[in-house]
């Protein structure tokens, strides 16, 4: 057990449990330019695709998904849902998963926005990523199947092993545990049906089925073992006992393979961690309750010899108990802050405290009872049930413990609020190669981080590229030509560099160049830096026109406005004022329109005057961005945009 405290502080483990998000495309809070085609989240487990969904809503709580929820084909943790042509505006990706793994739901909301900053909106959901607290059907169907097989373990060692003779009291609480044991693995059962909202005929159809199976297997095993138990006297009687310790610690394994231990890798180490945990804890905490039946009556050699025996054995098993549970609590925890931070470190202390009460019940049992049991057991029973009790609250925090999602399961949670995240914007090459996210953080005009990670478009597999390049040009700017930024490689197909190429608002042509020689290939993505958004000024004229006056630095003002202010064929007006109130001069200017659904292009313009210029434009219905933007006589650069709804 040395050796696995050790691997779990050394291990390079992965941790997860319930099928959790850890990342999604969109991602959680982000702005992207272009409308995704489809929603794609990776989870922390693989899921149940038949017992999983995922639904988009607008903002007015409809649904824009276009299909079912699938698997990613070719990668097991990750669902995909396709979705209608979306305008721009915020949408909220809800989603509910059972984990194919444990069994165990979770739920989640997170928004991204089309052309506009989601910021904390999130409709008719609650954006935390996490599992709903444990029904108190699943937490008292776990404590029944705990401790009847605790009970059913622990009966059938003392019996075999402590014992020279199995004591009658001893093999009728065999059956006993078995019936609790056996209740336990039903409730467990409708509690999954119940969470996964699935019939009892679609549950044997599902990943829980498979589960439910093995319980059902080894308890009925179990079943058989008492009862020849039962039927058997003499050594084979013994032979049978240690035939339904067996047993019992079948069905503790099928337990333990449905479990947080199953999802969390390298599995095998988890796996048997768990498992030795539990089956001490039965040598243990069984036992004891075993060895209380009993030794009931008056003291004499043969119960004070049961009791040593006991007490060494005992002794060894909560070594086992704090080793493989401190291992496994590494794991699952993770961090010293998570321990108070979250529900699941609060159970742990709680775990942790009840066995430390334990281990002193038991110091005083074998250091003060055993040596005077040939004289007296009064003590003996006295703090042994004090123990039973304390027990008995360990395997109800136990029992919560399986049916809350360890802290290590959780993604790195969204940017904190008033953090923008990043934008991101996705899509592959023409002759579908490759495909690119690209991350632009902090997505404001200016200086930029650029994260590109390019994958194999099949496999998903990360590319090795020779180089990653961005191009970028802005359709309202034709003047202002192109620009190049390269990128280095910072992981294993993902390139990153800092540039200040995306120097102005709106809509910019970036082209990716992934260069692998005869293999390279280009993907070209559509970027719009998020703004801060200008002060704008709205006066409703007598004529029906709306006046849009914008407020920028230094005092200066550009106006506005639509002529005549309604779906179809309008003229677009924008002129430049000083800080006076005086048109401002402008040597050249440049007006750029995004529709509704995306899609920027410069529009033709006139000069009117010095410092108003007027551009035709075709509009429907819904809100169109406007980026307006001018040089003056110093050089000196104006930019800005107004979203317009025609006739507001």
């Amino acid at each position: 057990m040395v050796a696995a405290l050790w691997g779990a502080i050394g291990l390079p483990l992965e941790a997860f449990a319930h099928a959790l998000l850890q990342t999604s495309e969109p991602a959680a809070s982000a702005e992207v330019s272009t409308a995704p085609k489809v929603v794609t989240i990776t989870f922390g487990e693989e899921p149940d695709v038949r017992l999983s969904t995922i639904t988009v809503l607008d903002s007015s709580s409809q649904s824009v998904t276009a299909g079912r929820t699938t698997a990613v084909p070719g990668q097991p943790r990750e669902l995909q849902v396709a979705l209608r042509p979306l305008s721009r505006g915020v949408y909220t990706v809800a989603w509910r998963t059972v984990s194919s793994v444990d069994g165990h739901y979770a739920t989640g909301a997170y928004a991204f926005g089309v052309g506009v900053s989601p910021g904390s909106e999130v409709v008719g959901q609650n954006a935390q990523i996490g599992t709903p607290p444990p029904s108190a059907l699943a937490v008292a169907g776990r404590w029944l199947l705990f401790a009847g097989l605790i009970a059913l373990l622990g009966a059938a060692v003392v019996g075999a092993v402590t014992f020279a003779v199995p004591p009658r009291a001893v093999i009728g609480l065999l059956p006993i545990a078995w019936v609790v044991a056996a209740i336990g693995t039903a409730l467990v059962a409708e509690a999954q049906r119940a969470d996964a909202g699935v019939s009892l005929s679609g549950l044997f159809s599902s990943s829980l089925g498979t589960s439910l199976t093995r319980r059902m297997v080894t308890i009925v095993i179990a079943a058989a073992a008492v009862a020849a138990v039962m039927v058997t006297r003499g050594a084979m009687r013994r032979s049978m006992l240690l035939l339904t310790a067996a047993a019992a610690a079948g069905a503790m394994l099928a337990d333990v393979t449905a479990s947080h231990a199953a999802a969390q890798s390298p599995v095998f180490f988890n796996d048997v961690a768990q498992w030795l945990h539990i089956l001490a804890v039965g040598v243990w905490i069984g036992g004891l309750a075993a060895l209380l039946v009993g030794v009931r009556g008056s003291p004499s050699d043969e119960k004070a010899r049961a009791v040593r025996r006991f007490s060494a054995v005992a002794g060894v098993a909560l070594v086992v108990v704090a080793l493989s549970g401190i291992a496994r609590a590494i794991i699952e925890v993770g961090a010293w802050d998570r321990l108070t931070a979250t529900a699941f470190g609060k159970l742990i202390i709680l775990k942790l405290a009840l066995i430390t009460i334990l281990a002193v019940l038991g110091a005083i049992n074998r250091y003060r009872n055993v040596p005077s049991a040939p004289r007296a057991l009064r003590g003996l029973r006295r703090i042994g049930g004090t123990e039973l009790m304390a027990a008995g609250a360990a395997i109800l925090v136990a029992s919560s413990l399986v049916n809350v999602a360890p802290p290590i399961s959780a993604a790195a949670s969204p940017s904190p609020p008033g953090q923008a995240a990043p934008l991101v914007v996705s899509g592959s090459d023409y002759g579908t190669t490759v495909r690119v996210r690209l991350e632009v953080s902090p997505g404001m005009a200016g200086f930029n981080t650029f994260v590109a990670r390019v994958t194999d478009y099949d496999s998903g597999q990360p590319v090795q590229a020779d180089g990653v390049s961005l191009s970028f040009s802005i359709p309202a700017r034709p003047d202002l030509g192109s620009s190049t930024l390269s990128l280095s490689r910072s992981a294993s197909g993902t390139y990153t560099a800092r540039g200040a190429n995306m120097s102005l608002d709106g809509e910019w042509r970036v082209t990716v160049l992934v260069a692998r020689g005869a293999a390279s290939a280009e993907v070209a993505l559509r970027i719009t830096p998020r703004p801060v958004p200008p002060k704008v000024d709205k006066v409703r004229l007598a004529n029906g026109l709306t006046l849009y006056t914008i407020h920028l630095s230094g005092g200066r003002t550009v106006q506005d406005y639509l002529d005549p202010n309604r779906a179809g064929a309008d003229e677009f007006h924008a002129t430049f004022f000083d800080a006076k109130g005086n048109e401002l001069p402008v040597t050249s200017a440049s007006i750029a329109v995004t529709a509704p659904r995306g899609g920027a292009h410069a529009l033709p313009i006139r000069r009117l005057e010095p410092g108003h210029f007027v551009a035709d434009v075709t509009v429907g219905q819904g809100t169109y961005r406007f980026d307006i933007a001018g040089s003056t006589d110093s050089g000196e650069h104006i930019s800005t945009h107004l979203d317009l709804t025609p006739g507001s």
